[in-house]
């Protein structure tokens, strides 16, 4: 992620590298930070609000390529495909009920 600056996730979301300022004492520091965005199908089929200036510049995200996950997991492509759509299911039916959602992705960033 930190190579690539952003990837979007077709209908879960996508995630970037943002640049923030920070104050250290008597010193502004600039630190990367990993930002995720819910996908916008998501966010309005409930009714959630959306930050729609949430991409500095206006960048291009690349897609998520499934084939480079399946081979670095050693698992089919339709194996990513099927966790992917499962994830986004899972969390719009949550989300749905009206329920706390925590989605936890370890090493992201």
């Amino acid at each position: 992620l930190l190579l690539l600056q952003g990837i979007r996730i077709p209908t879960l979301g996508s995630f970037e590298v943002v640049p923030t300022r920070i104050q250290v004492g008597e010193e502004v520091v600039t630190v990367q930070s990993p930002v995720f965005h819910l996908a916008r199908n998501i966010v309005g089929v409930h009714g959630l609000v959306d930050d729609k200036d949430y991409l500095p510049g206006n960048k291009e995200l690349e897609p998520l390529k499934y084939s480079t996950v399946a081979a670095v997991a050693s698992v089919s492509r339709q194996k990513v495909g099927a966790c992917i759509e499962g994830t986004t299911s899972l969390l719009s039916r949550c989300l749905g009920k009206g329920e706390n959602v925590a989605l936890v992705l370890r090493h992201v960033g």
